[in-house]
């Protein structure tokens, strides 16, 4: 059994990834005019649908009226009370449209026009519209599925399925003015649509009116029941007030009391006692202290007056004399002998009333302790009276509180008589635009508008097409997305198309088929790079790979190992390394029996397994099995392997390997020591940027070594496309002739 060296396996780090790559703007405008075929026709289809949805319109009139809610008067006439009506606020318009829409405002204007005998509202199947019927064969369509259940016990009330009728073409809606409404109805007949929007205008106006004369009513009921209430509550206070004052014997209407009336009596009796007492006691130690000071605080009695102004008459008279005679004549000396008595009579006079100073003390004391004691008293009765004043307040309170509600009902009712006594019922709503027989068919101020929309879903369509055809995102497009998304450099190979190109390109005929074609040139082009890499590096083994089958490495294998055999001196070997689906050796192997599998036991002396083709000038060494291998990488991973690819590195120019898919199995990295260089085939518009990135990532050790990267199955229309900014000479230099 061959023997495995893994030492040898190895793989480096992770090469950093450039990241995705997004279509430009040129990319998608190349794919929209690849893709113009399918954009018209989808607009023409979108057309055409939108003219047999108008063809099969019936002609439809749809009437408007607009209203609008007055608040400015009813608002002014509630301020100064000449109404009590409620007014409609901004916020309450919305509501209004569904009170507008409503069954009873719409049951009124079918009975006032008869709707209900109308056949447009309650015939049979010729009267239903193409909405009604695509309605009716979606519900089918639902209950047949189960996705709803059976509609069953339908009413078969006229006014009921002309009311269904009105509100399903009947519109009511808010406009941009949050205080204005618009009501509309569409039907085939103009002036019948005038009718029922100017019906249901008057219905809900007259309805509005009635509903504030109701309002305004019931109001006035409850007012003057409250006043009746309050009324009678009013008088039960008063006669409990009155009757608590006769049983607690209180007077007046205050809330003072008996002993209440003599506690205040007492309290100012009381102080000025308390007053007298203090000056008499004051005068009273004042004179025990200074007894000669009795003359300060003596009052002046009617003797002392007298004595006084005898006084005053003597010292004018004593000074009258002396002055005419001298102040030593006898008369001026009697008269001051005179003077000097009336002084002591003051004097005598003034102690005696000193003297009963303690006597007035005694006396203000006594009074004071009777009032004291009579305050004690007045004070003991009051006490068992604050229970009752506290009732009494409260029932004054209550009694008064009453009063004022009932003072402002009365008023409040006498102004609600008044306004009822005059037509003060204003409408909150004004008709700005009562409703006209319309002259232009609804469908006609759409038509446009549905022309368009066609217009613009075929295109959509269409585009959507050739998107779902020319998925740009997340795949390969260009070769400039290619080396973008890898810094990788890229060939490009056109898809063939023709059924002699493809069973050539199979067996790896085709570069002698077509040698001028862009197919064969392409492959020129990698043959150059592979020169260039041998020139510099003396690489030998090329590997060519995928991230997954169906991408056409066998293909490409194949014709550049015939490129290089047909157009040099080149010895080539093609080796078929894939044990899982041996597609190489199908297309130009189909009759070997022993191959690679059978080499790896005598390395050295595998040419014995080698197949020679001789139009295409080169070696393949095949790998044919009945079934799948289980251990195809260990086998590819053996130190016989290794010795196999020695020697045909010493016997030929140049060894061609083509490996298993990188993103199915890991055989590749058992090969990718042995070679020096890699290319690598995406498929256009399939393989994934992401899946070729984790490739590219994963097989780090190879990144070095991949020579180019080739866009595989590039869709020729889409690639002159891409190309066009080359010009028409160009081309001119590839030729799809089949060489004679």
């Amino acid at each position: 059994m061959a023997s495995i060296d893994y030492n040898q396996v190895t793989d480096g780090a992770a090469h950093p990834a450039i990241g995705p790559v997004q279509p430009e703007v040129s990319d998608l405008l190349g794919i929209a005019r690849r893709g113009l075929l399918f954009i018209v026709a989808g607009t023409i289809f979108g057309l055409v649908c939108a003219l047999v949805i108008l063809s099969t319109m019936p002609p439809v009139y749809k009437a408007s009226s607009r209203i609008a809610f007055e608040r400015t008067l009813p608002r002014y006439m509630q301020t100064n009370k000449v109404s009590n009506e409620p007014i409609i606020d901004d916020y309450d318009t919305w509501g209004q449209t569904y009170v507008i829409s409503s069954e009873n405002i719409l049951l009124q204007a079918i009975r006032s026009l008869s709707l209900a005998n109308d056949p447009d509202f309650v015939g049979g199947k010729d009267s239903q519209t193409l909405g009604s019927r695509v309605r009716g064969l979606l519900r089918n369509m639902a209950e047949a599925l189960g996705y709803s259940e059976p509609v069953q016990n339908q009413s078969n009330d006229p006014e009921k399925i002309a009311l269904g009728k009105l509100v399903r073409d009947l519109t009511v809606s808010r406009e941009d003015v949050a205080s204005v409404i618009s009501v509309g109805f569409s039907s085939n007949d103009p002036a019948k649509a005038a009718a029922i929007v100017n019906a249901i205008v008057d219905k809900y106006v007259n309805d509005t009116i009635s509903s504030k004369m109701k309002s305004t009513n019931v109001a006035g009921k409850v007012v003057q029941e409250r006043v009746e209430e309050l009324k009678q509550q009013a008088k039960d206070a008063e006669r409990a007030v009155l009757e608590y004052k006769m049983a607690n014997n209180l007077v007046g209407t205050g809330t003072t009391t008996l002993s209440g009336e003599q506690l205040a009596t007492l309290q100012t009796h009381m102080t000025n006692a308390r007053v007298a007492m203090a000056e008499a006691k004051a005068r009273m130690e004042r004179i025990a202290r200074d007894p000669d000071a009795s003359a300060l605080f003596a009052p002046d009695n009617e003797l002392i007056s007298r004595m006084r102004s005898e006084l005053l008459d003597l010292s004018v008279r004593a000074k009258d004399i002396e002055g005419r005679v001298g102040k030593d004549h006898l008369a001026v000396v009697k008269v001051r002998k005179r003077m000097e008595e009336v002084r002591e009579a003051i004097a005598t006079e003034q102690k005696r009333v000193a003297g009963s100073f303690s006597k007035n003390y005694e006396l203000a004391r006594a009074q004071y302790d009777e009032l004291a004691a009579a305050m004690s008293r007045a004070m003991g009765e009051e006490g068992a009276n604050s229970d009752v004043k506290a009732r009494m307040r409260e029932l004054e309170s209550a009694a008064e509180t009453l009063r004022s509600l009932y003072n402002q009902a009365v008023q409040q009712f006498s102004q609600m008589n008044r306004v009822e006594a005059q037509p003060a019922i204003t409408p909150d709503v004004r008709v700005l635009m009562r409703a006209s027989p319309p002259t232009q068919t609804e469908s006609s101020k759409k038509r446009w508008l549905i022309i368009a929309g066609g217009s613009i879903f075929g295109f959509l369509l269409g585009s959507a097409i050739v998107l779902a055809r020319n998925f740009p995102f997340g795949v390969f497009r260009t070769s400039q997305q290619v080396t973008q998304a890898t810094g990788l450099p890229c060939a490009v190979l056109p898809e063939l198309t023709g059924a002699d190109e493809q069973a050539s390109l199979r067996t790896g005929d085709y570069v002698v088929d077509w040698p001028y074609s862009r197919f064969s040139q392409t492959l020129r082009s990698i043959w150059a790079t592979i020169n260039i890499a041998q020139r510099e590096s003396g690489s030998k083994v090329v590997c060519v790979v995928s991230s997954n089958p169906g991408e056409g490495k066998t293909t490409v294998a194949i014709n550049l190992a015939a490129h290089f055999g047909l157009h040099s001196n080149t010895r080539v070997l093609v080796i078929d390394a894939d044990f899982h689906r041996q597609s190489l050796s199908s297309r130009i192997a189909p009759d070997a029996t022993a191959g690679l599998r059978e080499a790896l036991e005598e390395p050295k002396a595998f040419a014995k397994f080698v197949v020679r083709k001789e139009r295409l000038n080169l070696d393949v060494l095949p790998c044919p099995a009945s079934d799948r291998l289980t251990n195809a990488a260990e086998l590819l991973g053996t130190v016989e392997m290794e010795q196999l690819i020695e020697v045909a590195r010493q016997t030929y120019d140049l060894v061609i390997i083509e490996a298993p898919p990188m993103a199915a199995v890991v055989d590749y990295k058992m090969i990718a020591r042995h070679c020096s260089g890699f290319i690598f085939v995406v498929q256009w518009g399939t393989t994934s940027q992401r899946l070729v990135r984790e490739c590219l990532s994963d097989a780090s050790a190879i990144m070095d070594r991949v020579l180019c990267v080739v866009l595989n199955k590039v869709d020729p229309t889409a690639l002159r496309s891409i190309e066009h900014y080359k010009g028409d000479g160009f081309q001119n230099y590839y030729t799809e002739q089949k060489k004679a």
